[in-house]
């Protein structure tokens, strides 16, 4: 063996190294790429989880605004029937007055409402009221007679029926 052959079988041998360590690196490259691939899959779907305990938690907690809403509503309810049922009077002519307050005054707030909005829109209200405060003054009168009258239609009638006995 000579030299020309011992440098030619050194020379091939580290570019043989140089490739094998040239294509350990690509293929490291490669590795670290797919693990770094999956380490942003398992943290995209860490995080997709989070979001979507952080979405459970807030809708846990409107439901329980909501029901907490509802059943303090339902105690509002049960308080008012109680507080009725407390004023029920040893005289008959007294609680047949009183029974007779929501239906006589609902369906009048709602006439009132009606004959001073068509008073207004037909101009016969002009000569009441002073031209510069006309439309304050009807607005904040109309605004509430709708509400007072609403909520009497609401209040006394929508909610607070009694139950029918049991038979």
């Amino acid at each position: 063996m000579d030299i020309a052959e011992l440098g030619a079988s050194a020379l091939s041998g580290g570019l043989l190294g140089t490739l094998g360590t040239a294509l350990g690196r690509v293929t490291g490259y490669f590795e670290r790429r797919a693990e770094l691939g999956q380490e942003r899959e398992r943290w995209t779907h860490e995080l997709q989880l989070e979001e979507m305990r952080a979405r459970n938690a807030v809708s846990a907690a409107d439901s329980q605004r909501a029901t907490a809403l509802q059943s303090s509503r339902f105690e509002a309810l049960e308080e008012s029937l109680r507080g009725d049922a407390a004023l029920e009077s040893g005289y008959a002519w007294v609680s047949a007055v009183r029974a007779l307050v929501r239906p006589v005054l609902t369906p009048l707030l709602w006439l009132l409402y009606l004959i001073v909005f068509f008073a207004v829109m037909n101009g016969t209200a002009d000569h009441f009221i002073a031209d510069e405060l006309e439309a304050e003054f009807v607005g904040y009168f109309i605004g509430n007679i709708a509400f007072t009258a609403s909520a009497a239609t609401l209040w006394w009638f929508g909610d607070r029926a009694r139950p029918l006995p049991r038979h």
